[in-house]
């Protein structure tokens, strides 16, 4: 039997639920059309003096600012305007909601919630233009919950626009992220289809951020194509909403990349090496949106077409053993690369005044390269060493025969 406290906190949900009004720290989501047919995707989160809050247009996927009232919502400025910023503006690298020529808001959403529905009228003071919209509830979620922490967020404050607000291992999706991931639900333009025996892959490109990136077209193993295919669209999304991040600084920022894509449409990704049981991808290129410096990177990656997921290069060779301390690299390894280093040198095939072998371990990935070899690649280290970034050693697979395990058969 309920008590009296259950049924009120049963009833208390139910009127939370059907007025659609956010808790404080959790965000809204809603989905509509503002005007005839542009749709918009808005979100709202409740604060101590009304609601914080922003929208795109899905056609164009830039976050514009929102502030104030759901009877009168604010909508952010560009700081810049006709090439110079704003005037009477006192707060750096924060939205402007007044426009300073007439002290007042210049767009604003006059609206109410009605159940799961937010509708009303957008005016422009400037342009005198007058829409309707009717927007519904589509998600709720905690913004805090999907965010990076510990390493990953250090990184992204020192090194703005190489990830969105979202931690890189939750999955984009409309339960964890209904926001972003309505952003990210545009036709992307496919590329032409490349074929290696009896699997094949395509580039895709989102139209708003220029980029292509892989998806597997065919393989044997649909279960594996499928899973295979989720992992290339969620780093697909997640640099995506990365360059739209960027770019939506136009209502933030005053840097030389305000506005910008950060360099992320001069991103270069490219298969390297796909077989029916491998596929080898890398992200290379330059970015940046603000901060001390940009993002140098090369980044490789190999996916395992036999169990559908990351390849465990510890499957092939001893790679690292791993202990309550962290991991090292595998002595067997290490004196692999070793040996592969000096007869590297003694053939005088290393620049001498710039040896990146010494930090090979440390900053140690893989990558395999069409037809048959396999590259000992230098990935993630700092902006000082970025002259290392890339393969520093490149050999044949037939060359890892001395340390491949029995189970590496299956991969070759």
């Amino acid at each position: 039997m309920k008590t009296f406290f259950q049924y009120l906190t049963i009833f208390s949900t139910l009127v939370y639920v059907a007025t659609g009004v956010a808790l404080a720290g959790e965000r809204i989501v809603f989905k509509g059309t503002l005007g005839k047919n542009a749709e918009v995707v808005l979100e709202l989160e409740k604060v101590a003096d009304g609601y914080d809050g922003r929208y795109f247009y899905v056609r164009h996927g830039v976050d514009i600012p929102l502030h104030g009232t759901l009877a009168s919502l604010k909508e952010a400025l560009p700081r810049y305007e006709h090439g110079e910023l704003l005037a009477g503006d006192d707060n750096r690298d924060q939205p402007i909601f007044i426009d300073p020529a007439t002290e007042k808001p210049r767009s604003v959403w006059h609206g109410k919630i009605d159940g799961d529905t937010y509708q009303g009228t957008w005016r422009d003071a400037k342009t005198k233009k007058s829409l309707t919209f009717e927007l519904h509830q589509v998600g709720r979620y905690d913004p805090d919950a999907i965010k990076p922490v510990g390493v990953e967020a250090v990184t992204a404050a020192i090194t703005p626009g190489i990830g969105s607000n979202i931690a890189y291992g939750t999955a984009i999706s409309l339960k964890n992220a209904p926001y972003d991931y309505l952003k990210m639900q545009i036709p992307f333009q496919p590329g032409a289809e490349i074929i290696r025996k009896n699997v094949g892959y395509r580039m895709m490109t989102d139209p708003r951020t220029k980029f292509a990136y892989p998806r597997l077209t065919r393989h044997p193993n649909p279960q594996v194509l499928a899973s295979i295919n989720q992992i290339l669209e969620q780093r697909h999304w997640q640099m995506s909403l990365a360059a739209l991040e960027c770019k939506a600084t136009l209502y933030t920022m005053d840097g030389p990349a305000s506005g910008t894509l950060g360099n992320f449409d001069a991103e270069t990704i490219g298969v390297r090496y796909l077989s029916a049981t491998l596929m080898s991808v890398v992200e290379e290129g330059s970015t940046f949106c603000g901060g001390a410096h940009p993002n140098n990177h090369y980044d490789p990656f190999t996916l395992d077409l036999i169990h559908g997921g990351y390849l465990d290069f510890n499957r092939l060779f001893p790679v690292w053993i791993r202990n309550k301390d962290g991991s090292n690299i595998d002595p067997v390894l290490a004196d692999f690369i070793s040996e592969k280093v000096e007869s590297k040198k003694n053939r005088g095939k290393l620049n001498p005044d710039i040896d990146c072998t010494d930090v090979l371990p440390q900053y140690l990935d893989f990558e395999f390269d069409e037809p048959d070899k396999i590259s000992f690649v230098v990935s993630g280290i700092g902006h000082a060493m970025g002259v290392c970034l890339g393969p520093q050693l490149v050999m044949p697979i037939r060359a890892l025969k001395p340390i491949l395990k029995p189970g590496a058969k299956a991969y070759f």
